[in-house]
């Protein structure tokens, strides 16, 4: 099992490494220009992805003067290689210690990363720095803060379930993972080169990276434009992060075609001594061959190995880091691999320290370099939105309304348009832009800074027609096993951005159908929900921990919602019901009666979320609150009734969770048909009691828990695993039993995984009630 999470792990992030212009695809053997591709950018101009000459790509009049004059220009070749890559740092502060400038810098994948963050001005320290922190950007959803209330929802009552695209048909999305966090954190990191116009040879170090073009099948190298998405291009694993969307043109990972770019470094950056570091990686062992992610793997490497050699043909001096004993996952040991890259250095030391400078030199080389970093963004004039729907547009103005006349902060626009992206029916990028008219890219001092930016919405992955699907199981000892298959149906924007019609189907142990349609009323918060429903369930009653009878509920009717969304935290709704149940016996004997009628209701629901995640939420206040009446109609008299949820949850040192959370339902003593009233018993509701053993008209629930985490999952494969222990005391109150209190303890597993919360436990209770359990999907 270790060596096949080790391939997994190894095939999904191995880094794989394409000039855009200025964006060209490359001919390595070419000698001349390849016929042009005609693409269509973004803002309708014509423009042109061509191949390169093998010398005079760049203009080296843009290119910074060399000090002392009459040395050789050196051009630094970083490979990629996912985690390795963090090798690269050590490398380069080596060449600063020992006075070794780079002139020009092209990189792959991490390499182009890395490469980046240097050549746009960041020292040595402040990578490393990045490197060893907490950005959080392998994730498999959008995190449960950033997305709208309705999303979740979903998350809530589905968490066990995969999403499938019904556009065209259905199909699964084009990436295992999300790159929000990745977009987020490189915009971040190159705030002040995150603009079309930018000339990459007029960076602090001339740099290109190099991407895959998958229209062409053909490299791309980076010369010009926004630096965030160029170096997004280059990162871009096939399969496991999107690609990147360009002129028309679907660029991954420049690793496959090109991981050791030193072509790139001698004929489009005119470098004459090239230092190319190389990645290391393990030998072939025998099991490498012995399951289909190991020789996935094997191949996806040959592939690479094959231009690596190539480039380190064209290398003056190559640098060979000892990584082979790591993995491209293993981000946690950047120290180590950082001391790695500094040893791979020094190894060459006798090769390197011939292109030392003297003192002087190297501080006129500094000044230099420092002096042409490029202006951060200044405050925001002009915001610009492009690519979605009028009302989409819209949206994404006024959400960055706020942002107006404060300094352009990446992180700040980011935030601004998660409620646009929230709803999951568009993603957004964004570039900084200046008022003036476009000229020649000016990265000195003497540039204006941008002033603005463009956002461009696109149609998310899956569209707007998606298809959640999954299995929800609940089993426990003495209980019949229920298991049923959920699929939930959403259409995104239907009839207006913001609205949507979103349908229920659930078969199994019991059988459901139910259609919503949530209409955003204008640009308000307010919106109207017609919604309809039929479920059939059977229903087990229970006398002394022995089940004496089964009954069929049938349900059918519909209702209006009129409400306010306030937030992705809380929305208030007045809301109206008219439904038709049946209740009826089908064997066995109780003291039950027959149900057949109308049953009206009004009620007011307010629902407050803070929790951070759907399911085990390290920290967070949920508060799920109904208060209503049942009106009067031929089978029920008129009758005033509350529920209320409640759960707060906070963590202590990391791993320790604690949690508490209440359930209080009541219609203040009145009596109503048995198909109306609340139940008690089943997993985390009185676990030691069977699973809706106890029926009143007034119940109340509490329960306190603890969890620690023994298991940590993979970034954004989930929480983790944790043993779990809690109290949990209940009763249930009925004219007829008048009063049934409860109490028992549980211990146990839970693990929230990307296919929802799988819990295994046992409890203990009064009255000589013992109970073990399983459960996979929704955390009762």
């Amino acid at each position: 099992m270790r060596t096949l999470n080790r391939h997994l792990l190894s095939f999904l992030l191995l880094g794989a490494g394409t000039i855009v212009p200025g964006a060209r695809s490359q001919d390595n053997g070419a000698v001349g220009v390849s016929p042009a591709v005609q693409v269509k950018p973004s803002n309708g101009h014509p423009a042109t992805i061509t191949s390169i000459q093998p010398r005079g790509g760049a203009d080296p009049g843009n290119f910074p003067a060399l000090t002392p004059i009459g040395r050789p220009s050196i051009g630094l070749v970083l490979e990629g290689g996912g985690a390795l890559g963090l090798a690269h740092i050590g490398v380069l502060r080596w060449l600063e210690e020992n006075h070794i400038p780079v002139d020009r810098l092209a990189g792959t994948s991490m390499g182009a990363f890395v490469g980046a963050l240097y050549a746009s001005g960041k020292s040595v320290d402040e990578i490393q720095t990045m490197a060893m922190g907490n950005a959080d950007v392998f994730m498999l959803q959008a995190p449960y803060n950033d997305v709208s209330f309705r999303r979740r929802e979903d998350r809530k009552d589905l968490p066990q379930a995969i999403t499938l695209d019904l556009n065209g048909g259905i199909g699964l999305r084009n990436s295992v993972l999300l790159d929000t966090g990745l977009n987020e954190l490189l915009r971040e990191q190159f705030n002040a080169y995150n603009n079309e116009n930018v000339s990459f040879d007029q960076l602090p170090i001339p740099f290109r990276c190099v991407a895959t073009d998958l229209n062409a099948l053909a490299p791309v190298v980076f010369s010009k434009g926004s630096v965030a998405q160029a170096v997004r291009a280059s990162i871009s694993i096939p399969g496991i992060f999107p690609p990147v969307q360009y002129n028309d043109h679907y660029l991954v990972d420049g690793a496959i075609v090109d991981n050791l770019p030193t072509d790139i470094a001698k004929t489009d950056l005119n470098s004459e001594v090239v230092i190319a570091v190389h990645l290391a990686t393990s030998d072939f062992v025998e099991s490498d061959v012995h399951s289909i992610l190991g020789i996935f793997s094997r191949a996806y490497g040959a592939g690479t190995a094959r231009a690596e050699n190539s480039g380190k043909l064209l290398a003056n001096i190559l640098i060979v880091a000892e990584t082979q004993k790591f993995e491209p996952t293993d981000y946690d040991k950047a120290r180590q691999l950082i001391e790695i890259g500094y040893s791979g250095a020094e190894h060459r030391r006798s090769d390197l320290i011939r292109y030392r400078v003297s003192d002087e030199a190297w501080n006129a080389y500094l000044t230099t370099r420092k002096a042409r970093v490029r202006k951060s963004p200044g405050t925001l004039q002009i915001v610009k939105v492009e690519g979605g729907t009028p009302a989409a547009d819209d949206a994404a103005r006024r959400d960055l309304a706020p942002l107006q006349g404060k300094p352009i902060d990446a992180k700040a626009v980011s935030e601004s348009l998660r409620r646009v992206e929230g709803n999951g029916g568009y993603t957004a990028s964004f570039q900084t832009l200046s008022a003036l008219a476009p000229q020649a890219p000016d990265a000195t001092a003497g540039q204006s800074p941008d002033d603005g930016v463009v956002v461009h919405l696109r149609e998310a992955d899956g569209g707007h027609a998606i298809l959640m699907a999954g299995a929800d199981i609940t089993a426990a000892t003495s209980n019949v096993t229920r298991m049923s298959l959920d699929f939930r149906i959403i259409n995104r924007d239907f009839g207006r951005f913001g609205s949507e019609l979103r349908t229920d189907v659930r078969v199994g142990f019991l059988t459901q159908f139910a259609t919503e349609y949530y209409r955003q009323l204008g640009s308000t918060s307010f919106f109207l929900q017609p919604h309809v429903g039929i479920i059939r369930e059977p229903v087990y009653l229970w006398a002394n921990q022995k089940r004496i009878s089964e009954r069929l509920e049938q349900q059918a009717g519909g209702g209006l919602d009129f409400g306010k969304t306030f937030s992705r935290n809380m929305q208030v709704a007045a809301q109206w019901r008219m439904q038709d149940i049946r209740w009826t016996r089908t064997t066995g004997l109780d003291q039950s009666t027959n149900f057949s009628g109308p049953v009206e209701t009004t009620a007011l629901h307010l629902t407050y979320d803070t929790a951070v995640e759907g399911a085990v939420s390290p920290h967070g206040l949920r508060v799920d609150f109904s208060g209503g009446y049942l009106l009067h109609t031929s089978v029920v008299r008129s009758t005033p009734f509350v529920e209320m949820k409640t759960s707060q949850t906070f963590t202590y040192r990391q791993k320790n969770l604690f949690g508490i959370g209440t359930e209080v339902n009541s219609y203040f003593h009145k009596d109503v048909p048995d198909p109306l009233r609340f139940t008690l018993g089943g997993p985390l509701r009185l676990s030691a009691s069977s699973i809706d053993e106890y029926r009143g008209t007034d119940v109340y629930l509490a329960r306190a828990g603890y969890l620690r985490r023994i298991a940590v999952l993979p970034p954004g494969f989930g929480q983790g695993v944790y043993a779990t222990v809690a109290y949990e005391v209940g009763d249930a109150w009925s004219p007829q039993t008048r009063t049934t209190f409860r109490q028992d303890g549980v211990a146990g597993v839970v693990a929230a995984t990307p296919f929802g919360v799988i819990t295994v436990a046992g409890a203990v209770g009064d009255a000589g009630r013992r109970k073990i359990f399983f459960s996979l999907g929704r955390l009762f």
